[in-house]
C-alpha cells in the first residue's frame, strides 16, 4: 500500500519536529493556490489586451527577471536561504497587489514581472532552505514531505478558487488575488520569526563534508559536463512548471469554452494526489536512480501534451475527463520527478557554491519557463497542434538529457535514498 497509518503518523511527527517552518510553508503557499492556475488567464479576462501580446509579455517580463534567480544564489551564499525565502514573498505580494491595477500592457509587463522575479528568487532559496533543513539526512524525506504539505495547500487555495470562480464573475478573481497579496505578506513575517535556514553558509559548508569529492570553484562547476548537461535539463524541462496554468487553462477556458473554474479544478485535483502520496512515492523509489526518475517524470509530462497534437477540440464530458486525466499525468510526474531532481541540484555542487549553482540551474529552468509563452500564440493559428509536437518533443529531449547528466555524477548523488524513513 502506498499511504499507511505508519507512514501518516511519521508524516505528524515532522510535522511536530517542524511545526513553524510548516506552518510557514502552508501560509506562503495557500495564497499560491488561489492564483497559480490563472496567471496568464487572469489578464485575458480583466483585460482587453489580446492574448498574444500577454504571451509576449509574460515572455519578456520573465527573461527580464532571470537575473534574480542568479542573485538569489549568490544571496543565499552569502546570508542564508531564511533571508531570501523572506525577500522573494515580499516581491510575490508586490507583484500581485499590481495584477489588482493592471488594464494596460506596461502594468502587466510590472505585474508580471515582479511575480516572475519572486519566483526566481523562491526556486533558487528553496531547494537550499530544504538542504538546511534536512541537516545531513537524506534530502528527498524532507523535501518530500514540505511537498505534500505544499500540495495540500495549494490545493486548498484552488478548491477555494474553483468555488470563487464558479458564476465566472471578475470581482472572484481580484478577491482571489488580494488573498494571495495577503498571505505573502503573511508568510514573509512567519519565516522571520523561526531559526531553520539562517545559519551561516560558510560555516555550514565547512561542516558538509558530503561533497567534498566535487570540484568546489564556479569555473569548476562550468567546465564539468555533468553540471551542463544538468543545466539544460533544467532548461528543457523548465515549460513543464508552467505547462498547466498557461498553456492548457488557456486551451481549456478561451478555446474549448470551458468554465473559468476548470483551471483551479484541474489544479486541485493534482495537487490533492501529491499530498497524499507525495511521501509514499518517494519513499516508494527509494534506492533507484535518481536520472531514470527525472526522465520518467518528463515523459509523463509529454504524455499529457501528446494526444493534442491529432485530438479535435473536446466537449462536455470528454473534455473534464481530459482535465482529469491531464491533473492526475502531472501529478504523478511532479511527485516522482520532482525530490530526485531537488536533490541532485543540491547535493551535486561543491557546499562552498551550493547557492550560485543552484541557481545556475534554476536561472536554466526559468529561461524555459519564460520562452515557453511565446509558442500560445500557436493556439490561435492555423497549425495550433503545432504548440504540442514542440512541448511533447522538448519533454522527451529533456528525459534523455537529465539521464545522461545524472549518470556521470557521484554514485551517491545518482541513488536516491530514504533510510530515516518509517515504513
Amino acid at each position: 500500500m502506498l499511504f499507511t497509518p505508519a507512514r501518516f503518523w511519521a508524516s505528524l511527527a515532522s510535522l511536530r519536529e517542524h511545526r513553524f517552518v510548516t506552518f510557514a510553508v502552508l501560509t506562503d503557499t495557500i495564497g499560491a493556490g488561489l492564483t497559480l492556475p490563472l496567471t496568464i488567464v487572469y489578464f485575458t479576462i480583466t483585460t482587453h489586451v489580446p492574448l498574444a501580446v500577454i504571451g509576449v509579455l509574460s515572455t519578456v517580463a520573465s527573461l527580464v527577471a532571470l537575473p534574480i534567480g542568479l542573485v538569489g544564489g549568490s544571496l543565499t551564499d552569502r546570508f542564508g536561504a531564511k533571508a531570501s525565502m523572506i525577500l522573494n514573498n515580499l516581491l510575490s505580494a508586490a507583484g500581485f497587489a499590481l495584477y489588482l491595477f493592471a488594464h494596460d500592457p506596461v502594468m502587466i509587463f510590472a505585474a508580471i514581472f515582479l511575480a516572475n522575479a519572486s519566483e526566481r528568487l523562491y526556486w533558487t532559496s528553496w531547494t537550499a532552505y530544504v538542504h538546511d533543513l534536512a541537516a545531513g539526512r537524506p534530502f528527498e524525506r524532507w523535501f518530500a514531505f514540505l511537498e505534500a504539505t505544499k500540495a495540500a495547500a495549494l490545493g486548498t487555495g484552488a478548491i477555494i478558487a474553483a468555488i470563487t470562480l464558479a458564476n465566472g464573475h471578475q470581482d472572484g478573481l481580484r478577491w482571489l488575488v488580494l488573498a494571495n497579496v495577503t498571505t505573502s505578506i503573511a508568510a514573509a513575517v512567519v519565516f522571520a520569526t523561526q531559526r531553520t535556514g539562517h545559519r551561516s553558509p560558510w560555516t555550514a559548508a565547512h561542516a558538509d563534508t558530503g561533497a567534498a569529492d566535487t570540484p568546489g570553484s564556479l569555473r569548476d562547476f562550468v567546465v564539468d559536463r555533468s553540471m551542463q548537461l544538468i543545466t539544460l535539463g533544467q532548461f528543457l524541462i523548465g515549460p513543464a512548471m508552467v505547462l498547466p496554468n498557461v498553456a492548457f487553462s488557456v486551451l481549456f477556458i478561451q478555446r474549448w469554452g470551458m468554465s473559468p473554474a476548470v483551471a483551479p479544478v484541474q489544479f486541485a485535483i493534482a495537487t490533492g494526489l501529491s499530498a497524499l502520496f507525495q511521501t509514499s512515492v518517494t519513499r516508494w523509489v527509494a534506492g533507484r536512480q535518481r536520472g531514470t526518475l527525472i526522465a520518467l517524470g518528463a515523459v509523463l509530462t509529454a504524455a499529457t501534451a501528446a494526444p493534442l497534437i491529432v485530438l479535435p477540440q473536446l466537449h462536455g464530458l470528454a473534455a473534464w475527463s481530459y482535465v482529469v486525466a491531464v491533473a492526475i499525468l502531472l501529478a504523478a510526474a511532479d511527485m516522482i520527478y520532482l525530490p530526485a531532481a531537488n536533490a541532485v541540484m543540491a547535493e551535486a555542487p561543491h557546499p562552498r557554491i551550493r547557492g550560485r549553482a543552484i541557481g545556475v540551474f534554476q536561472t536554466a529552468s526559468s529561461i524555459g519557463m519564460a520562452l515557453f509563452p511565446l509558442t500560445l500564440g500557436l493556439m490561435d493559428s492555423r497549425t495550433p497542434w503545432l504548440l504540442w509536437l514542440i512541448a511533447t518533443g522538448v519533454f522527451l529531449i529533456a528525459a534523455w538529457v537529465w539521464s545522461a547528466g545524472v549518470r556521470g555524477l557521484p554514485q551517491r548523488v545518482q541513488i536516491a535514498e530514504l533510510n530515516d524513513i518509517d515504513a
